[in-house]
């Protein structure tokens, strides 16, 4: 088996609002949700996602202060998607903002924050094929505008 990502954790003060945010646009559902107490500390804590994967959210500490500012910026994390189109849709009808990142062959991209403000890179590929899926020297030639041999 090839290792992968489980999940990854932010640091959000509202759970509710993000459970109801990424159930509602990527169809997940919330896996669990409770509070943790390790030695001195303690926070609450959500998992969102699918049996396979998932985003895990927690509270800034309990009577402490958050954890390296609180908040990750400058960062994404990417979401594979079945279906831009309906994802769109679903975004068009929350509202939600997002950027288009387009002219890769193989592969779709959009962006989105969600109501913490961290981005979401979506992901939907035009092609099963691994090296089609993954060739990164396309992205390069597309933003330098050579063509590729």
């Amino acid at each position: 088996m090839s290792a992968y990502v489980e999940h990854i954790q932010y640091i959000t003060r509202d759970l509710d609002r993000l459970i109801d945010f990424y159930t509602r646009v990527f169809g997940w559902r919330l896996r669990g949700r409770g509070l943790e107490a390790a030695a001195d500390r303690s926070y609450d804590w959500v998992h969102i996602g699918t049996d396979d994967s998932y985003v895990a959210f927690r509270t800034p500490y309990h009577g402490g202060e958050e954890v390296d500012g609180g908040t990750l910026s400058h960062t994404h994390f990417g979401i594979v998607v079945p279906d831009m189109a309906d994802l769109i849709g679903r975004l068009d009808a929350l509202g939600c903002a997002y950027r288009r990142k387009g002219n890769h062959p193989f592969r779709e991209r959009l962006y989105i924050r969600d109501p913490d403000g961290n981005e979401i890179e979506i992901i939907h590929y035009l092609s099963a094929d691994p090296g089609e899926r993954n060739d990164y020297d396309i992205d390069d030639a597309l933003a330098t505008g050579r063509s590729g041999n």
